[in-house]
């Protein structure tokens, strides 16, 4: 597995050094220990290779490279191409990720280690998408071969569609609205974040219709997190999610709550001690106790 990633960023570098002499290394690793009611594992959880360049005239590039475990194969997770038409146009080509969802897809991006219950968005798509955007107002649309699948590229048979609106009324708020569709499959995801300072507040809305097995579905979320100092935070989130069979009965509901105190050994190196109660179904809800280890570069 580590011989094959060094080849395939290798061959990225060179296929992106080739175009230009200004390419841009990031990524991070993401380590963890995890007892799942009792069961304890600890490996790495992500190795993540970003390749980015700029071609000017508003053409940019990125390639992000993903090995997941010693068992996974090595995988391509997005490339596409944006360009910036300016006046705060933009178009993307390639694959790339879905505008829907308050949650990160990267755990950088992420206030907590797990994700929450209501965990329902559009992932990595093929397809092409274009944005529109001011200071307070923004417009977003993608054609995509398929919104939760990333594998598939095919066109002739069922597709996918996303548009999201944006609003960013006042200093510190954003909200967002989005609407995914492919086949008879929806998904409605509205979400909004006050930030002041070290506090952050979240709120997360999503609605589901001809979800597979499923004839409706309703999620939600809710998340605090408030930073204690510079290098201490803490985060508390409660997240939900209820399916209604097709053929009638029951819902299927899962839930969970988590406490999640974080510390930023520098600024490159953070670690994350997670406890969560999650609850599915009339079950007795299950504890999950983890420690992530998160290095960016």
């Amino acid at each position: 597995m580590p011989r094959k990633l060094i080849t395939s960023i290798a061959m990225l570098a060179l296929c992106a050094q080739s175009a230009v002499a200004d390419v841009e290394l990031s990524g991070f690793v993401d380590m963890s220990i995890l007892s799942d009611d009792g069961v304890v594992g600890m490996g790495l959880d992500q190795l993540e290779l970003d390749l980015s360049t700029d071609l000017g005239d508003g053409i940019s590039i990125r390639a992000d490279v993903n090995a997941m475990g010693p068992t996974d194969p090595v995988t391509l997770e997005q490339a596409y191409i944006a360009y910036d038409l300016a006046e705060g146009l933009s178009l993307t080509v390639g694959k790339f990720l879905s505008c829907t969802g308050f949650e990160a897809a990267e755990p950088t991006g992420m206030y907590q280690y797990s994700y929450s219950a209501t965990l329902v968005y559009g992932g990595y798509q093929n397809g092409i998408a274009a944005s529109y955007a001011t200071d307070t107002f923004g417009l977003y649309g993608a054609l995509v071969s398929s919104v939760w699948d990333g594998s598939d590229k095919d066109l002739d048979g069922d597709f996918g569609l996303e548009a999201q609106l944006i609003l960013t009324p006042i200093e510190g708020v954003t909200a967002k609205a989005a609407f995914a569709m492919e086949d008879k499959q929806n998904l409605i995801n509205v979400w909004g974040l006050y930030e002041n300072g070290p506090l952050s507040v979240a709120a997360e809305v999503n609605v589901m219709s001809d979800w597979g097995e499923y004839d409706s579905g309703l999620g939600y979320l809710a998340m605090v997190n408030y930073g204690l100092s510079d290098q201490i935070g803490v985060t508390g989130r409660y997240s939900a999610i209820a399916l209604t069979p097709a053929g009638g009965g029951a819902d299927a509901e899962t839930s969970e709550i988590t406490i999640a105190p974080s510390y930023a050994i520098s600024d490159n190196w953070g670690l994350v001690a997670e406890a969560k109660l999650l609850t599915v179904g009339n079950a007795d809800a299950v504890a999950q106790i983890g420690l992530e280890s998160l290095i960016t570069f």
